[in-house]
């Protein structure tokens, strides 16, 4: 299963409320209702806009990961219980990288294979 990529900018990153006025960046999607958020800068610091987006894309059903993320960014995952973990991403990055998502979600770091083209270690 390929991902689809998207950004801000776009009539996909909209309808995710990954819009451009407030955000700059791209995520990937993938089959069942999978994000995989690459790249992500809030173009008005300290409003809460980048914490609201998790919230929507979670309360929305989205299994959400974070891949590489900042201090800050952990510090807002960390409130909706999400761990870090390492996965792999071959057409992305040439080694295994930190990717935070959920606990207790199915894929969560420590299990084995994302829709067959990462894999995840804990």
């Amino acid at each position: 299963m390929t991902a689809h990529r998207i950004e801000t900018g776009t009539r996909e990153g909209d309808a995710l409320g990954f819009t451009e006025d407030l955000f700059s960046g791209w995520l990937e999607r993938e089959a069942g209702n999978r994000l995989i958020l690459h790249y992500i800068i809030s173009r008005h610091k300290n409003e809460g806009n980048t914490q609201a987006l998790i919230r929507q894309w979670l309360t929305g059903g989205y299994d959400v990961s974070v891949v590489m993320p900042r201090p800050v960014m952990q510090h807002i995952l960390q409130k909706f219980r999400f761990v870090p973990g390492t996965a792999r991403f071959p057409d992305q990055y040439e080694d295994a990288v930190e990717v935070w998502r959920r606990a207790g979600i199915r894929g969560s770091p420590g299990e084995q294979e994302i829709q067959g083209r990462c894999a995840v270690s804990g």
